[in-house]
């Protein structure tokens, strides 16, 4: 997949494109950098998704990153780093819960893709230990 990313875009626009091709996947910029298997702080978290990636890259410069399915998740964030100096994590869906994939780093994005699907259909019964039947 080709992602185009300048200085005029959006986060939003980027995390779109990616998760056209990734649906149960998703980009989650920081302002501050982590290291290969390791998570980022929450206190670094971009929540405006209208941020402009312009105003989160020190030297702002316009470019095209070219994601292989087979690529494992520390690649793609390094190559935003290195490339862009944006600072992304690739989270995963579960259920309804997104995590964070910083212990499986090393799975493709294609094999994160899948496991997040599969998540989907793991349906969990609700079982009450407590009998509410009134007693005589």
């Amino acid at each position: 997949m080709k992602i185009r990313v300048s200085r005029d875009q959006t986060i939003a626009d980027v995390q779109e494109t990616f998760s056209k091709a990734y649906p149960f996947l998703k980009l989650v910029f920081f302002t501050k950098p982590h290291k290969a298997f390791k998570g980022s702080h929450a206190k670094y978290l971009v929540q405006d998704h209208n941020v402009l990636l312009g105003s989160l890259e020190k030297q702002p410069k316009d470019g095209v990153l070219y994601l292989e399915p087979e690529m494992p998740v520390w690649q793609v964030e390094r190559l935003f780093e290195e490339e862009f100096g944006l600072h992304v994590q690739v989270f995963r869906k579960s259920g309804n819960t997104w995590l964070e994939t910083s212990v499986t780093d090393n799975m493709s994005l294609e094999q994160q893709n899948a496991k997040g699907k599969a998540s989907e259909n793991i349906h969990f019964e609700f079982v009450d230990p407590i009998d509410y039947r009134e007693q005589e």
